[in-house]
């Protein structure tokens, strides 16, 4: 992945691609986000933290997997990435109360 457009090409393929393993903003930033607005921030307390971003109009979702892998999602509008943050958030506390489920992050 070497540009924003190249990213954002495959996203029109693909449900996500993955960035590779290591620090998130540097990742982001070689895969051409570095300008982007982040719109919100959550730590998960497991997976690392998830990012909604904004970029020429383009809504993205950034979260780690918990072995650390950064995933980027391209969602149509900021309600619909603020619903899949939701659920992956829901998901995470079901977690820690120890309900042995777990975040399907390659769906």
């Amino acid at each position: 992945m070497t540009t924003l457009d190249d990213l954002l090409a495959e996203l029109e393929t693909r449900p996500y691609v993955s960035l590779g393993i290591g620090d998130p903003l540097a990742l982001l930033a070689e895969a051409g986000l570095g300008e982007a607005t982040t719109v919100s921030e959550i730590f998960t307390g497991i997976g690392g933290k998830i990012r909604t971003l904004e970029i020429d109009g383009v809504i993205l979702v950034q979260e780690e997997t918990t072995e650390r892998e950064v995933l980027v999602r391209r969602f149509e509008t900021l309600e619909d990435a603020e619903a899949f943050v939701s659920d992956r958030m829901e998901t995470y506390e079901r977690m820690w109360d120890g309900c042995g489920c777990k975040v399907h992050y390659f769906e």
